[in-house]
């Protein structure tokens, strides 16, 4: 069973993540799908490389809650993601839409690969 301080800390690391998200939204309004995958990408590296830490120093479980589940997991985005593909598919931009389902599929786990390789 979950403790308080687990809830607490995918709480806080959620809502640090979402603002993050949302500044770079910001900063990149002029291209909004793009800015999606770039939160995607950048999430995946810091799931790759912050999960490879916590098994080599044992972060423990309010270290995933924190860093993982609540800053990754509130910057990076799968529903903006499945809504702007849904959106290229609706409107027949087939070629756009594989080139940026690819992105984020294939992009994601490079870079969670990347990630995880860079932490030594």
């Amino acid at each position: 069973m979950m403790g308080i301080n687990i809830f607490i800390g995918v709480a806080l690391g959620g809502a640090v993540g979402s603002l993050l998200r949302a500044g770079l939204s910001n900063w990149m309004v002029s291209k909004p799908l793009w800015a999606v995958s770039v939160v995607n990408l950048l999430g995946a590296l810091m799931i790759g490389g912050l999960s490879k830490w916590s098994m080599q120093t044992g972060g423990g479980d309010f270290f995933r809650a924190f860093w993982i589940v609540g800053i990754c997991g509130g910057f990076t985005t799968f529903s903006a993601f499945g809504w702007d593909l849904f959106s290229l598919l609706q409107r027949d931009a087939w070629a756009e839409a594989i080139l940026y389902a690819s992105t984020n599929f294939l992009g994601t786990l490079l870079f969670i690969w990347i990630g995880f390789r860079l932490v030594s």
